[in-house]
């Protein structure tokens, strides 16, 4: 007879100690889900949002740097047609350089 009630005893301290560490399972699961849901989010970085580009802007911003581009050209354009240049031709120094340079070895 105490073999048998050892038995009976088994499934019930198995079925107890089975409720135990699901309960504390549990316990951990929801302390876990506070934090994500409170505490994560005073301490986090900024999100990813914050440092995407705004491309709409950039492209804003392409745009009016070529429309005042297109203006200076357009300007220069005008006075190349109407007015007049000076034109003063200089002497590369590069180009005195070039051939003496090339005419030395070193040793």
């Amino acid at each position: 007879m105490a073999s048998q009630q050892s038995k009976m005893n088994r499934p019930r301290s198995t079925e107890r100690y089975t409720q135990i560490v699901l309960t504390v399972i549990a316990c951990l699961l929801t302390v876990i889900a506070v934090e994500l849901a409170f505490v994560a989010d005073a301490t986090t970085l900024p999100r990813a949002m914050a440092q995407i580009p705004d491309t709409g802007l950039q492209r804003k911003q392409i745009v009016d740097e070529q429309r005042i581009t297109n203006q200076r050209l357009s300007a220069l354009e005008k006075h190349l047609k109407e007015g007049t240049v000076k034109v003063r031709i200089v002497q590369d120094d590069k180009a005195q350089d070039t051939p003496s340079r090339a005419g030395k070895r070193r040793g």
